[in-house]
């Protein structure tokens, strides 16, 4: 009987529906609000991780940046401080006292550091371990905080040398046996070309005293930038290599010559300037396929010279052109060529938008030359125009040096 009695209660509690809402929701309400308490936190959750990574990333460059700024003079621990102090300003506003000091104990920096004749590279990693508090709703779920980590790494490097390319357009027209006014102390006497007497070439007599011809000068000219080059390159071998400076050269009159491709350091760019220049060289003046060959070797768009500096680990690198010239462009007359004059502007226009950075050196040059020159250097500051033999080389030096100095020793 009791246990009839006990059934037929149990069947009338489930079967009266009076309530059952209030039950319902005291059951799922705990359940209920756990959910709508993760749905809330996801989004802060990700907005936290987003910052924590945005955080970590900005120190690490803020302090790869105060390395290469200083030039490697800061030790690794006053990095290591820059990167804290980056992320203590970032976040401190926050945090409670606790959690800053639990950020700063919980965010390692590490520094790597090598060092090889190119100079010197940092590779900086930040980390941020942070704790999260997590909305009271997800109490339901046991869970109170999260634990969230980043990590931010900057590269950077303090070089030694600049890696260049440079081509050298020459001009070894039938002018630059012209005599210059620098004596010759090792000769006493020698067959001194000027304009006037151009006519008797090449069976001039010896006159004395003997003076230094403008081809020579610019054969001293070309060895002092190459000297300078060597000096100011870190990876210079003896043989004359690089893993920096790649060099090509190519010497015109009104006729085409077998270029010097661009190579590893300066050694090939010596040796063809002294065999193709000879003491006293003859013919007209056009730069137009030189040049050619410079902004050819040079342009972006000939990946070459991209690959050969990535090869030795340069990311970047700097392109140059150096166009000399005594006169006007004439080609194979004694008249200036307004055409041929235009197509080198035009040429050196297209170079220039390239990206490839000109030098021009109009030496002893009529004012039709100085022109031209004048047009096709990248600024006044690269523009020379030397009366002798000492302002030439000085010329050709300064050229080196800028070049060299190009990067301002300093990369990412």
């Amino acid at each position: 009987m009791i246990s009839s009695a006990y059934q037929k209660m149990t069947r009338r509690f489930l079967a009266d529906t009076g309530g059952n809402f209030g039950m319902m929701t005291a059951i799922l309400l705990p359940v209920l609000l756990g959910f709508a308490g993760a749905g809330m936190e996801l989004a802060n959750v990700m907005q936290v991780k987003a910052d924590l990574q945005n955080t970590a990333d900005s120190a690490a460059l803020a302090a790869a940046t105060e390395a290469r700024l200083k030039e490697g003079a800061l030790t690794d621990e006053q990095i290591k401080e820059i990167a804290k102090a980056f992320i203590a300003s970032q976040m401190e506003k926050t945090l409670t006292e606790e959690e800053k000091k639990a950020l700063e104990k919980n965010s390692p920096v590490n520094i790597g550091t090598t060092d090889d004749a190119r100079g010197k590279t940092y590779t900086i990693q930040t980390t941020i371990n942070y704790q999260m508090q997590l909305n009271p709703l997800l109490g339901f779920f046991g869970a109170k905080t999260l634990d969230l980590a980043a990590t931010g790494t900057a590269v950077s490097t303090v070089n030694k040398g600049a890696p260049i390319s440079m081509y050298l357009v020459l001009d070894r027209s039938g002018s630059m046996s012209f005599k210059t006014d620098t004596l010759n102390t090792k000769k006493t006497s020698c067959q001194n070309y000027t304009v006037d007497n151009w006519g008797s070439y090449p069976n001039l007599k010896n006159t004395s005293p003997c003076y230094v011809n403008k081809a020579t000068s610019l054969k001293t000219a070309v060895g002092y930038l190459v000297a300078t080059l060597n000096k100011a390159d870190p990876t210079y071998t003896a043989n004359g290599g690089s893993e920096l400076v790649r060099t090509g050269a190519s010497v015109y009159t009104h006729e085409t010559y077998a270029a010097q491709p661009i190579t590893w350091g300066t050694s090939s760019i010596a040796t063809y300037v002294d065999k193709q220049i000879p003491e006293f060289p003859s013919g007209g003046t056009d730069a137009r396929s030189s040049l050619n060959a410079a902004y050819n070797a040079l342009k972006k768009a000939n990946t070459v010279e991209a690959k050969e500096h990535k090869d030795k680990k340069s990311e970047s690198f700097e392109r140059y052109i150096v166009l000399m010239t005594d006169g006007e462009m004439t080609g194979n007359s004694s008249s200036w060529s307004s055409s041929i004059d235009q197509t080198v502007r035009n040429t050196c226009d297209t170079a220039k938008k390239d990206g490839i950075k000109i030098f021009s050196v109009a030496f002893m040059a009529p004012d039709k030359g100085k022109s031209l020159l004048q047009h096709c250097a990248s600024s006044l500051d690269n523009y020379y125009a030397p009366e002798n033999m000492e302002q030439i080389v000085t010329a050709f030096g300064e050229i080196a040096r800028k070049a060299a100095g190009s990067l301002a020793t300093l990369t990412n």
